[in-house]
């Protein structure tokens, strides 16, 4: 009899332990999940380079007196930057002398009166009568060669060193291109993102290599390496969230838009 029941207990505790199984491990809702901004456009890795040069071509097309004009104030720019150097010296040689008449005994208080007016004098000089006057003839050359550049249809080379700038800092630093989190997804912790599938309108083969350039971290934030130069076109990404005893895909969630400029 006693066997009887030790049995009966112990298909009891077998059979709870396989319910127990059966049930399902936290939770996991996707279906509002979104990106805030669901496209994302993307320059070709080789088009920087082509960009930049085609920016370049354009000061070939300034007329003699534009790049006369120019040349002239990048030296006056470099220039400044030894005045400007100057003024900062002098500023400081005031600060001190003014902090020594400050702490000085009132017997030496003269002398270091005189200190600081010609401190204050060599200082207030070299602001007002060499960098104010330098800083303004850069300024105004600026401006007409502005007006130079637009009456024959051209951007400024100042508008355009600096479009130069950021497309080189790109391409030296591989600074990838970078999406934003995805929201409202809800579940149990921890959730793992991936690449489920790219599709393109250039075709799989297309969609395989831009999926090469993708990285899909925490969040469902995703990065495309700076050095991608999948064919110019549409690809849409669909993702994969998990986590324990949960699987969802999010299809097409995501667009990105290769360009050429």
């Amino acid at each position: 009899m006693m066997k009887i029941h030790l049995y009966i207990a112990m298909l009891w505790v077998i059979s709870l332990l396989a319910g127990c199984n059966d049930v399902t491990v936290g939770y996991l809702y996707t279906t509002e999940a979104s990106y805030s901004m669901d496209t994302l456009q993307v320059t070709r890795f080789s088009a920087l380079e082509d960009n930049i040069n085609e920016l370049e071509r354009v000061f070939e097309k300034y007329t003699p007196e534009i790049q006369n004009l120019l040349a002239e104030t990048d030296q006056l720019e470099k220039e400044f930057v030894s005045l400007s150097s100057k003024r900062d010296e002098l500023y400081e040689a005031y600060k001190r002398a003014r902090t020594a008449w400050l702490n000085a005994p009132a017997s030496d208080k003269e002398y270091y009166q005189e200190l600081l007016n010609k401190a204050t004098e060599e200082y207030t000089y070299w602001k007002d009568e060499v960098v104010a006057p330098a800083e303004r003839k850069i300024r105004s050359q600026k401006n007409t060669i502005s007006s130079m550049c637009g009456n024959i249809g051209l951007a400024d080379p100042y508008t355009l060193r600096e479009q130069i700038s950021q497309l080189q800092e790109q391409i030296d630093k591989n600074i990838p291109w970078t999406t934003a989190q995805i929201e409202q997804v809800l579940g149990t912790e921890p959730l793992h993102y991936s690449l489920y599938r790219v599709k393109s309108s250039n075709g799989q083969e297309a969609a395989d290599d831009f999926a090469k350039y993708m990285t899909v971290i925490g969040g469902g934030r995703m990065y495309v390496d700076a050095k991608v130069d999948s064919p110019v076109g549409y690809y849409t990404v669909s993702l994969k969230i998990e986590n324990e005893g949960h699987t969802a895909i999010l299809e097409d969630i995501f667009t990105f838009e290769v360009r050429d400029n």
